[in-house]
């Protein structure tokens, strides 16, 4: 009974997550050229004064990035009941990383949502020394600014989690391929923060977020609902 509470949670918030991660795409690749990558591609200065004129939907990004690793702890749990029977030692170990990865992400975008206006106010208001300083120290707004941890940590979740599914046969074989595609993809925005390169962050966005992510997990929650019910999951 408590797993198949577990798993209807579960689908509920893969369904929540995959909705989350197609607004965050979309409001991504239409946010203006001075917000795409924030401060990692841009400079600070014209960020802010971006961010000063418009700050509705970048808002909105990392809100539903926010809210949607909120559902992403429930769902690491789901998917650990149902994969921990194969291989108990490595799904412990790879659910805590997606959880903390989501936990990363839901706390650093809360924080950018609440700090980023602010800071775009106060740019616009402040004389030079204080706008010096602003652009001296907006690596300071980011927990994880690099997101290595928001990405790096959820996608070995995905692909680790798919990997160990389709060995077992415990899945079907192109959901878990395509979720072990979608581990590299969160890979892509390493590299594109590292790179500092904002075709990989657009390809990113495109592919993972827009296509590929919401995909696999509407799929998942189709699985883990199934999976409750004890019925065949293909």
């Amino acid at each position: 009974m408590a797993n198949e509470k577990s798993s209807r949670l579960g689908s509920v918030c893969a369904v929540l997550l995959g909705a989350s991660y197609s607004i965050v795409g979309l409001s991504y690749l239409l946010l203006p050229e001075e917000q795409q990558g924030g401060t990692l591609l841009h400079d600070p200065e014209k960020f802010l004064i971006s961010m000063s004129q418009s700050a509705a939907l970048i808002t909105v990004h990392h809100l539903a990035f926010g809210l949607g690793a909120l559902v992403g702890l429930a769902l690491v749990f789901a998917v650990y009941d149902m994969a921990r029977r194969f291989n108990e030692a490595w799904v412990r170990w790879l659910s805590g990383l997606g959880v903390f990865g989501f936990a990363v992400t839901a706390i650093d975008n809360f924080k950018i949502v609440a700090a980023e206006p602010i800071r775009a106010v106060r740019y616009m208001a402040g004389e030079a020394t204080v706008k010096a300083i602003m652009k001296e120290t907006d690596y300071l707004v980011s927990i994880d600014p690099h997101m290595w941890l928001g990405y790096g940590l959820v996608g070995l979740w995905v692909l680790g989690a798919s990997w160990i599914l389709l060995r077992n046969r415990a899945v079907p074989r192109l959901f878990g391929l395509l979720g072990i595609a979608i581990g590299f993809i969160y890979f892509f925005v390493e590299a594109g923060t590292v790179l500092r390169s904002e075709a990989w962050l657009t390809a990113a966005a495109a592919l993972g977020a827009v296509l590929a992510g919401p995909v696999w997990y509407i799929w998942l929650a189709l699985i883990l609902k199934q999976s409750g019910a004890r019925q065949p999951i293909y």
